[in-house]
């Protein structure tokens, strides 16, 4: 199964905190209330040098149906387990999870609000990034890029892909059409750790990287660090 790391703008993050920070809001399941809390701390050993770790615990009101102790219910409070890794110099918290962007966002949201741990959602211009990328010589290349509200006659989304996609003239087409937006792109990263020497990464305009591979955390969050640094110098 692959992993999502969920790219977050840091505004406060604490140097050290030895308690737990916890975010708290009321919500309905089944018809009663009931407590959802996001709770924050230090995660007991790092796992990936010069990166600090922590663990988020993270309650969800969750739609599946099924059956206990012979009652049926169609919701419930689920629970989620995240990684989040903050770096000294690198402004932005990264979650590392199976479970789907959205999800680390919530538990942001929920701590910024009532904690001091408050990270926000980003938006990528992947326009921008894909001519910093491709000027960057830094072995990364488009490999594809979907192009979405292009309101063009009887086309409105579009996916580009292949060898110098970039460069073709659709993409140039795209990119220049009037409230048409390039929403998500695969990034083909050069690697000599990987057998093939490269790995595939989706990049999404909300700050989501998807790998379909089950890439060891130190890696992906190196090769996270460096698209950053080459979008976001």
């Amino acid at each position: 199964m692959g992993k999502v790391i969920t790219i977050s703008s840091i505004t406060e993050f604490p140097d050290n905190f030895e308690s737990t920070a916890v975010g708290q809001e009321t919500v309905i399941i089944e018809g009663a209330q009931a407590v959802a809390e996001t709770r924050i701390h230090p995660a007991e050993n790092n796992d990936v040098d010069n990166f600090n770790k922590y663990i988020i615990r993270h309650n969800q009101k969750f739609a599946i149906e099924g059956t206990v102790f012979g009652r049926d219910f169609r919701e419930i409070l689920r629970t989620f387990n995240i990684s989040v890794y903050k770096k000294t110099g690198l402004d932005y918290a990264l979650t590392i999870g199976n479970a789907k962007g959205n999800i680390a966002r919530s538990a942001f949201n929920r701590l910024s609000g009532q904690t001091a741990v408050k990270c926000y959602p980003i938006e990528i211009d992947l326009i921008q990034a894909v001519e910093r990328i491709v000027l960057s010589n830094s072995g990364i290349l488009i490999n594809s890029g979907w192009f979405s509200r292009l309101n063009l006659p009887n086309l409105n989304n579009a996916l580009l892909q292949g060898d110098d996609v970039n460069r073709g003239a659709d993409w140039q087409r795209f990119k220049q059409t009037q409230g048409a937006s390039l929403s998500n792109i695969e990034l083909i990263v050069h690697d000599t750790a990987f057998p093939n020497g490269y790995i595939l990464i989706s990049l999404s305009q909300r700050g989501f990287l998807f790998c379909r591979k089950n890439l060891s955390n130190d890696k992906y969050l190196e090769i996270t660090e460096r698209i950053l640094r080459i979008i976001f110098p």
